[in-house]
């Protein structure tokens, strides 16, 4: 009586023990399975985001293969972004004021930094980078990086106003390079009126953040200044600064520059250059 009261204790037993042994087999799998996933994906590059005007993408691409082979484990994707900075800009402030934001790198202008930092927007990098890597930079760009005393931003290249001009059309009038707005006034008319060139002098006039950068250029070239570090006046009121302005506007006026500049940024003018 007792045997087989022990046997049909163990045969109740045993369909448990193999419901156990199944049960403990398909948590292992599903470990298992976590684990070479886990696996798989730390094995995978992180990738990070960066938006960008379009034109600036080519001459970034080399830095960033060089940046991917020191360091393997990490993927750039840029996102081309529009011509415009200005619009470059509010994509990002959009995105960062939503929350949850696509980009994860920042490739900006150098008058964005304090309104990003004072967001939050930006990690501080003063504990990141040493004062014998930044001495690699220019002062002034590394400068311009800053907000309330810390680092935001390091520059990637430094931008210098140019006039671009056709060395072959000035030699074939005898002309020399411009070096006043007088000279570049006379020789734009000069070539006019030889049928050489439609339009002598093209400028960024859209309202955008390009304009400013471009009267800042002409604003130097007629003598004034926005701002006087020393004593922060203003000095867009001065001779000077409407000396820069009337030229500008003179271009229009006297057909040297065409009248559809005031819409046009950079890509506009190096085209039609």
């Amino acid at each position: 009586m007792l045997y087989r009261q022990s046997v049909n204790k163990l045969r109740k037993f045993l369909p448990n023990l193999r419901s156990l042994r199944r049960f403990g087999i398909s948590i292992l799998l599903f470990l298992g399975i976590v684990l070479f996933s886990w696996f798989v994906m730390a094995q995978q590059p992180v990738t990070l985001n960066l938006l960008l005007p379009a034109p600036d993408a080519p001459p970034l691409q080399r830095m960033i293969k060089d940046f991917e082979a020191e360091n393997p484990g990490i993927r750039i994707n840029i996102v081309e972004g529009p011509n415009a900075t200005n619009l470059v800009e509010d994509l990002y402030t959009s995105a960062f004021i939503l929350g949850e934001s696509p980009y994860d790198l920042v490739v900006m202008d150098i008058i964005w930094t304090p309104k990003f930092a004072a967001a939050g927007w930006l990690l501080d990098l003063s504990n990141r980078i040493s004062q014998d890597e930044l001495a690699a930079f220019s002062p002034n760009d590394v400068e311009g990086g800053r907000y309330e005393g810390k680092l935001y931003r390091l520059p990637i290249r430094s931008d210098a106003g140019m006039l671009y001009y056709r060395k072959d059309l000035l030699a074939e009038a005898g002309l020399q390079p411009p070096e006043t707005f007088q000279d570049l006034m006379a020789a734009s008319k000069t070539l006019q009126k030889a049928g050489k060139v439609t339009w002598g002098y093209l400028w960024q006039g859209r309202q955008y953040e390009g304009a400013v950068a471009m009267f800042m250029e002409v604003l130097e070239g007629a003598g004034g200044f926005w701002v006087n570090p020393d004593t922060l006046e203003v000095g867009l009121d001065r001779p000077e600064s409407l000396r820069a302005i009337e030229f500008l506007r003179s271009t229009v006026q006297e057909g040297i520059a065409p009248p559809g500049v005031t819409t046009y940024h950079e890509e506009d003018t190096r085209r039609f250059f």
